[in-house]
C-alpha cells in the first residue's frame, strides 16, 4: 500500500469510526418526549409537517460563550493538488466531519436541556454542509492554511532548533493531520516568554485549524487570544468577526467589525473605496441581526452606493447585500418589500451564477416561504421545486437539509392539490429521515402520517392503512418508552 492508499485507509477508518462512536451516543441519548411526538392523526384529515429550518477585545482568552455528501465531480486540477494536503485526504476528512457532526446534533435533539449545545451543534451541521457543497473552494482555503502553519513552524524551527516544531511540521507535511500542530501552537501561544506579534500568529493559526475541524468555540477562544496580544491585525479582527456573527455573538462581532472599519479609514495612503465598503455592509449586517436597525441603515445606504460604483449593479456582492436588506424590511414587517429585494437578489446570482448554484437556496427559500405568506400557492411550489432541484445535486443523498426541504415542497404541494407529487416528496424525505433517525422518533411519525393522509387522497386505501398501523406502532412504542416504571 502506498503513502497515498494508507492516508486515504486511515481518513475512510476516521469516516467509520465517528459514524459508530456517535451512533452509540445516539442510543443511549434520552427518548423524545411525549409531548414533542405528533400524534397519529386519524384518516380523514392531513397532518402536515413543519416548513424548513439558513471596541476593544477582552482583555483575557474568551471562554466559549453562549451559542446562538456531495456528488463530487473530480479533483481538482492538476495545478492545485499539493503534496501538504492530499485531494483523497481531505475529500475523506470532510465527509467524517459532516457525519460527526450530524449524528452529534442527533444525540442531543431529544435531550433535556443543552439549548446552548444544540445552537452549537445546529450551527456546526450547517458549515459541514456548506463546505460539501463548496468543496474545492473549501480544499484551498484549508490547504492555504496547512501551508501558513507549516511556514510559521519553519520560522519557529529556524529560531530555535531545539524545539519539537520542526518535528511537528515534517509530520504536518506528510500527514494532513494537523491535530498535532493545533496542540502544539495552542500551547505555544499562552507561553509569555515568546513575543505578543509571534504568539499572537500561533493563537491565530491554531484557531483557524479549530475552525477548519468545526470546533467553533475553540477557534473564538484562540481568535480572542490573538486579538487580546495584536488587537489592530485586520485579518485576526476580520476572521474573528466572522465567526462571531455566524455564531450569534452579535456584540462581539459588532465591537471587532466596527474596528476593522476604522483600521480602514485610518491607513496610511487612503483606503480602497471597495474594501471600506464591504466592511461597512458586514458591520450593518451585524447590527441588523442584533436588533440596531437604525444603525444598520446608514451603513448599508454608504456601503451600496459604494458598491454599485465599483463592481456595477449585478455583482454577487450586490446581491449578498440586497438579500440582507431584505432580511431588514422582513424584520420590520413590510414583507412585501422584503418579498421584492429577495427577487432581486435571487436574479443577479441567477444570472451570473447559474441555475444551479448552492448560493441561490436562501433567496429560494425566502422567496417560497414569504409567497406561502401572501397565500401564493403555486409560486411557493415553483421556488420549493427550484431548491429541492439545486440541493440533490450538491448535498449528498442522505443530508438532513434535503429531507427539511422535500417536506416543506411536499406541503407547497397539497396546498396547490398535486397529492401525488406530494407523496414522492414525503417517500424520499422518510427515507433520508430513516437513514439519520432511529426508527422510534417523532419526524418518522409525522412523515408516515402524511403518507398515510396523502394515500388516502388519492384512493390508495390498503398503503394509507399500512403507513397509518407503522405510525400508530411507533408511537405506541414511544409512549411504552416514557411510562413510569412500577414501583418496587
Amino acid at each position: 500500500m502506498n503513502g497515498t492508499n494508507w492516508l486515504v485507509f486511515l481518513a475512510t477508518i476516521a469516516v467509520l469510526a465517528a459514524a459508530l462512536g456517535w451512533r452509540r451516543l445516539r442510543r443511549k441519548a434520552a427518548r423524545p418526549s411525549k409531548h414533542a411526538a405528533r400524534p397519529a392523526p386519524q384518516m380523514d384529515g392531513p397532518a402536515i409537517g413543519g416548513g424548513t429550518a439558513g471596541g476593544q477585545p477582552m482583555a483575557e482568552p474568551l471562554p466559549p460563550p453562549e451559542l446562538s455528501g456531495p456528488e463530487v465531480a473530480g479533483p481538482p486540477r492538476p495545478d492545485s493538488v499539493s503534496s501538504v494536503l492530499l485531494w483523497e485526504v481531505f475529500l475523506a476528512r470532510q465527509h467524517a466531519l459532516a457525519v460527526t457532526c450530524r449524528l452529534k446534533l442527533e444525540s442531543l435533539e431529544d435531550k433535556v436541556g443543552g439549548a446552548q449545545e444544540r445552537r452549537l451543534a445546529q450551527q456546526q451541521v450547517r458549515i459541514s454542509g456548506e463546505r460539501m457543497v463548496r468543496l474545492e473552494a473549501s480544499y484551498q482555503e484549508e490547504l492555504a492554511c496547512h501551508e501558513a502553519v507549516i511556514a510559521f513552524l519553519g520560522k519557529l524551527a529556524d529560531r530555535d532548533p531545539g524545539s519539537p516544531a520542526a518535528q511537528i511540521r515534517e509530520s504536518l507535511l506528510h500527514s494532513a493531520f494537523p491535530g498535532e500542530a493545533e496542540h502544539f501552537l495552542d500551547e505555544w501561544s499562552q507561553d509569555r516568554q515568546h513575543g505578543r506579534t509571534r504568539s499572537a500568529m500561533a493563537a491565530f493559526l491554531s484557531g483557524r485549524l479549530a475552525e477548519l475541524r468545526i470546533d467553533l468555540a475553540q477557534a473564538l477562544t484562540c481568535y480572542c487570544r490573538a486579538l487580546h496580544l495584536a488587537p489592530d491585525d485586520p485579518e485576526y479582527l476580520r476572521t474573528a468577526g466572522n465567526l462571531a456573527h455566524q455564531l450569534g455573538h452579535y456584540d462581539y462581532a459588532r465591537r471587532w467589525r466596527a474596528a476593522l472599519l476604522r483600521l480602514i479609514r485610518q491607513r496610511p495612503g487612503g483606503c480602497n473605496p471597495l474594501e471600506l465598503a464591504l466592511a461597512q455592509r458586514d458591520l450593518a449586517y451585524t447590527c441588523l441581526k442584533a436588533g440596531r436597525q437604525d444603525e444598520a441603515g446608514p451603513l448599508y445606504k454608504s456601503a451600496m452606493s459604494v458598491m454599485g460604483t465599483e463592481l456595477g449593479n449585478n455583482h454577487p456582492e450586490m446581491a449578498t447585500a440586497w438579500f440582507q436588506i431584505g432580511e431588514m424590511q422582513e424584520s420590520q414587517g413590510t414583507f412585501e418589500q422584503a418579498y421584492v429585494l429577495y427577487q432581486r437578489s435571487f436574479k443577479m446570482l441567477e444570472s451570473t451564477l447559474g441555475l444551479l448554484d448552492p448560493r441561490l437556496c436562501p433567496a429560494l427559500e425566502k422567496l417560497a416561504t414569504l409567497s406561502l405568506r401572501f397565500g401564493r400557492e403555486q409560486d411557493a411550489l415553483a421556488y420549493y421545486r427550484k431548491l429541492v432541484t439545486i440541493q440533490e445535486k450538491a448535498l449528498s443523498p442522505d443530508h438532513p437539509f434535503l429531507a427539511d426541504s422535500l417536506t416543506a415542497l411536499a406541503e407547497a404541494c397539497i396546498s396547490c392539490g398535486e397529492f401525488s407529487l406530494a407523496e414522492q416528496c414525503c417517500r424520499k424525505s422518510l427515507k433520508i429521515t430513516e437513514a439519520i433517525h432511529e426508527r422510534e422518533h417523532p419526524t418518522i411519525v409525522a412523515l408516515l402520517s402524511e403518507l398515510s393522509w396523502l394515500c388516502a387522497q388519492q384512493g390508495k386505501l390498503e398503503e394509507a392503512s399500512r403507513y397509518q398501523n407503522e405510525a400508530e406502532a411507533i408511537h405506541a412504542a414511544l409512549d411504552r418508552d416514557e411510562a413510569p416504571a412500577p414501583a418496587s
